[in-house]
């Protein structure tokens, strides 16, 4: 049955440095999570990337704050959320504080 009158919101038509800005944010997301996989050894023990995932995974959410901004979503410490990654990363500042701490 349709309703006469009720109104349908349908999304905005999304242009071409959306779309590409979509697919970048979504790539830096991923990039971090398999990042962190590999420097956790959980995939591939002999291989590590270094301090890139935290970095990239930084980028991401610095520019998914902004983006969630515009779709009314407050974000709370966006800096916390920013420097996240970095403290996360084994193979970033997180693992360099961790292993200062760890027994020898």
């Amino acid at each position: 049955m349709l309703v006469r009158g009720a109104r349908v919101r349908q999304a905005t038509c999304v242009t071409g440095s959306g779309l590409l800005g979509l697919v970048l944010l979504s790539m830096a997301w991923l990039f971090f999570l398999l990042g962190l996989a590999i420097n956790y050894r959980l995939l591939h023990p002999s291989v590590t990337l270094g301090f890139l995932p935290g970095v990239v995974g930084s980028l991401a959410a610095f520019f998914s704050i902004p983006a969630l901004g515009k779709y009314g979503v407050d974000v709370p410490w966006p800096w916390l959320w920013i420097f996240l990654p970095l403290a996360l990363d084994p193979g970033g500042l997180g693992g360099f504080v961790a292993r200062l701490f760890q027994k020898r």
